[in-house]
């Protein structure tokens, strides 16, 4: 793959954040730091203030949770407001359409379960029974059958292991299916698809005895992947969503929220209105009401209008919701071309202001939406590096919240990333964020983050691109579906065989849409069919056009169970360049297979 370029051939493009990058642009940069730095000063010099500022917010504080408290214990009614005849159809459909998905799905795996009753999951044949159901449904994050002596066959073989471990699936014995012969789980993090929800049968011996459980895992908008034009309906401004009556989110439109308790998480519990609007939602079984919250763009806070109603299924009590309320498309302001310097230049002066005046001082300025920082022309934001963002002006909504497990539109793990950067000491990430009221459509950027110190970063981040990028929602999952049977290959002929396939150009995982490479664990590369003069060669110190290490970055996904990363390759000319998605998988604790397909084209600056 035309990704990597030798570390002689690319010594200005290393990242050395206060070193030659940004020599040419050095009076600029000064300026700028200075600007900043006066009213920075001038913003600090009003903290005479802080004291009474803190008690007004003790008090406050104290208030407000004797308030949530009375709210918690007050009994949660529906309005019953009027709803249109359009809601009432659709909300019958809804129901109709998830409970038929939902016995599909439990007559495949039952089914499933009968022609295992005389297999072991060392035989071949369970792997193939296995296989032959997870290629029939292309939402499907895998299947496993766990037997009752805790052996796993897994289709594809490394796809639910982090599932697996899950307390939702680890506790689950023979007893488990006494009041159910089908259990759905709670959404379950993995670390290729996100957010998946589980659905598991019991299995049984041809004595009759218990034979541990099969378990089929489904990203959750397979739910209502018959809906048309889900999340609205019919172009109009109908949002469907699912939760429990224990208040988590099982399926939502805004994925990010997936997981989310409406009782516990500070999303829901930081707007009064809008958790005591959806109160009634969760603990009453069907009927309409009004509440407030954040519109899909995450910044306003409106006014829903919704009708619900309730299907009992796998031990869950599933509230469909459907939900109604007026918007309009947010405008995106594209630049007219590339910068990375002002991108990385503001990124310096908040990690300049953070080591001069300190966190607390930084993040507070950060966060006002009149202060020093409100004009940067760039997306800001700081993160912890155990996943919490601490600032970010643009979604202020999610200050304080993990989003370690936040994927964008291609399901690369955007605040995992970044904190994999900022542990090499910093660096660039690319990324596709999906424009709300556009499904089809996301916006991409680049963002540059600095780490402060090992517990937080700071970091700026812009589009590249003077429009929006259409979303090719087929290439992750061909990209899965392809690297995937490279793994049964593995273990069906072992590895020298299958790097001599694969370093093949007319192998049969070779083809014109994908390239794959093999690399160990220590950056050497095994298999790369398109440059067959580097195999052997050590990669680390190859650099992307940004002065990443690639091969450094793709070891450490590896080694976090697998997912993805955007690669960017650059013309001879470098006025134009290639984005083209990666997917990484382990195949043990040595080395791992990587795909990639190609994704855009775009100019940048020489």
């Amino acid at each position: 793959m035309i990704f990597l370029r030798n570390n002689n051939q690319e010594q200005a493009g290393i990242l050395r954040f206060f070193g030659a990058t940004q020599k040419h642009n050095a009076k600029k940069y000064t300026s700028l730091i200075y600007r900043y730095s006066q009213i920075i000063t001038e913003h600090l010099m009003n903290r005479r203030l802080l004291l009474p500022l803190v008690v007004l917010i003790a008090v406050v504080c104290v208030v407000a949770i004797v308030m949530v408290s009375i709210s918690s214990t007050s009994s949660s009614e529906p309005t019953n407001v009027s709803v249109s005849e359009d809601m009432i159809k659709l909300s019958e459909y809804f129901y109709q359409n998830v409970d038929r998905i939902n016995q599909d799905i439990t007559a495949e795996m039952q089914d499933t379960a009968t022609k295992l009753s005389s297999s072991t999951p060392n035989d071949p044949e369970a792997q193939e029974i296995l296989r032959d159901v997870f290629n029939k449904y292309p939402n499907s994050a895998g299947i496993a059958w766990v037997s009752a002596d805790e052996n796993v066959v897994n289709v594809p073989i490394y796809s639910l292991t982090g599932v697996l471990s899950s307390p939702e699936l680890q506790n689950i014995t023979e007893q488990s299916f006494a009041e159910h012969d089908v259990i759905l789980t709670d959404p379950v993090m993995s670390n290729v698809y996100g957010m998946v929800v589980c659905f598991v049968v019991p299995v049984y011996a041809a004595d009759g005895s218990y034979n541990g459980y099969l378990c089929f895992a489904h990203m959750p908008i397979s739910l209502m992947n018959d809906i048309p034009n889900t999340p609205y309906y019919n172009g109009t401004n109908y949002e469907l969503w699912i939760a429990n009556s224990e208040g988590t989110v099982l399926c939502h439109s805004d994925i990010s929220t997936i997981g989310y308790n409406y009782y516990t998480n500070m999303l829901y519990r930081g707007l009064d209105k809008s958790f005591s609007g959806i109160r009634p939602i969760i603990e009453t079984s069907e009927g309409t009401t009004k509440y407030e919250f954040y519109e899909l763009n995450n910044v306003d806070v409106v006014e829903k209008t919704c009708i619900w109603n309730t299907l009992t299924f796998g031990g869950q009590d599933m509230r469909l919701v459907v939900t109604n309320y007026p918007y309009e498309a947010p405008e995106v302001s594209f630049p007219e071309t590339i910068d990375m310097d002002e991108i990385t230049d503001v990124a310096q002066v908040l990690y300049l202001s953070a080591k001069k005046y300190g966190k607390e001082a930084t993040l507070a300025a950060m966060n006002d939406p009149s202060g020093p920082f409100s004009d940067t022309g760039t997306d800001i934001f700081a993160i912890s590096t155990d996943g919490v963002i601490l600032s970010m002006p643009s979604k202020s909504k999610i200050v304080g919240l993990n989003r370690l497990n936040y994927q964008d539109v291609y399901g690369m793990r955007l605040v995992a990333t970044m904190i994999n950067r900022a542990n090499q000491g910093g660096g660039y990430i690319h990324y596709y964020s999906e424009l709300p009221y556009s499904p089809d459509q996301a916006i991409f950027g680049l963002a540059c983050v600095i780490p402060v110190d090992e517990t937080w970063f700071v970091g700026s981040r812009h589009s590249v691109l003077t429009n929006t990028a259409p979303i090719n929602a087929e290439v992750r999952s061909k990209l899965i579906r392809a690297v995937q049977p490279i793994q049964e290959y593995v273990d069906a002929y072992g590895k020298e065989q299958t790097l001599s396939v694969l370093n093949d150009p007319f192998g049969e995982f070779n083809n014109a849409d994908i390239r794959f490479n093999a690399i160990s664990y220590e950056g050497i590369l095994l298999a790369d069919a398109e440059h067959p003069e580097l195999i052997g060669t050590e990669m680390f110190s190859r650099v992307s056009p940004h002065g990443t290490s690639i091969t450094r970055d793709l070891v450490l996904i590896a080694k976090q169970g697998g997912g993805f990363e955007y690669v960017e390759s650059r013309d001879a000319d470098e006025n134009s360049a290639t984005i083209s998605l990666m997917y990484v998988e382990p195949v043990d604790d040595e080395w791992f297979i990587a795909g990639a397909i190609e994704l855009d084209s775009h100019q940048v600056p020489v």
